[in-house]
């Protein structure tokens, strides 16, 4: 005979829990080397752009226009015609007047030293050491001088955003990338300890330690040793010596002895 069937038993498992991993963005600078046939359409490109965000500039500011999209209604069509550039260079220049307005305030002129890129304007090939720019005259590829360490960080990234700049040791472009960032580990209970004068010790739950004792020897020891100092002879010089240790060992003293109660009933 058959019995009945064992009745099955489920248990109730713990969700499954994922993170997240943190990144960071960091910028990664990176020397370009530009040949000499495309250093002015580079400069030109530099200067369009300065001039971009100035005139935009003087628009924001006799409208008293600070909104992205606003400012963006008010001057792309005409910024774009007056410079020739880049409908993705014009949006960019556009941002960059809005931010240094939220981070300045004060903004007198741009002058022409960079260029912020897009993902429109900008790519980065990682099997060429290489970077695609859009310039005026069209898309570029300049070839990356960059050690170890810039390789590492640019390995397997995508980025979307950089910052092409010129300076007196030529051309450069700053690469944002986006690094992991490690998850924080619980720290141990802290006990925040304030020292000072008329209470030698306060800690952060709120107790104090009266320092009288301590300013009245250290009074005595001011005093002793201006008396001997008027001497001004050999045997007061050793003496100062003598008092000049006694007196760093008693304010060590004083100390590690206060620390140590301010952690035992902090």
């Amino acid at each position: 005979m058959g019995g009945m069937p064992r009745p099955i038993k489920f248990t109730k498992t713990p969700p499954m829990r994922y993170y997240r991993g943190m990144t960071q963005a960091i910028t990664v600078k990176c020397k370009l080397i530009v040949p000499p046939d495309l250093t002015q359409s580079v400069d030109e490109t530099l200067v369009g752009f300065s001039d971009a965000c100035n005139q935009i500039l003087l628009e924001a500011k006799e409208q008293n226009c600070w909104n992205t999209t606003k400012l963006h209604h008010l001057t792309y069509k005409p910024v774009r015609e007056a410079t020739g550039l880049k409908a993705n260079h014009v949006c960019q220049a556009i941002r960059r007047v809005v931010n240094q307005h939220i981070t300045t305030k004060q903004i007198h002129k741009f002058r022409p030293t960079s260029i912020s890129l897009d993902a429109r304007t900008f790519k980065y090939i990682e099997s060429l050491q290489k970077v695609g720019v859009t310039l005026k005259s069209g898309r570029v590829n300049f070839q990356l001088k960059i050690g170890g360490y810039q390789i590492a960080l640019l390995r397997g990234q995508l980025p979307t955003s950089a910052t092409l700049s010129k300076s007196r040791n030529g051309y450069y472009i700053n690469i944002v990338v986006q690094v992991p960032t490690q998850r924080k580990k619980k720290t141990p209970k802290v006990l925040g300890v304030d020292l000072g004068l008329r209470d030698i010790a306060t800690t952060s739950t709120g107790k104090t330690w009266d320092g009288k004792q301590l300013r009245q020897t250290r009074t005595k020891f001011i005093r002793v040793r201006a008396s001997i100092q008027s001497k001004r002879t050999k045997s007061a010089k050793r003496l100062l010596r003598r008092l000049s240790g006694k007196e760093s060992r008693f304010r060590a003293l004083g100390q590690s002895q206060h620390q140590q109660t301010a952690c035992t009933r902090g």
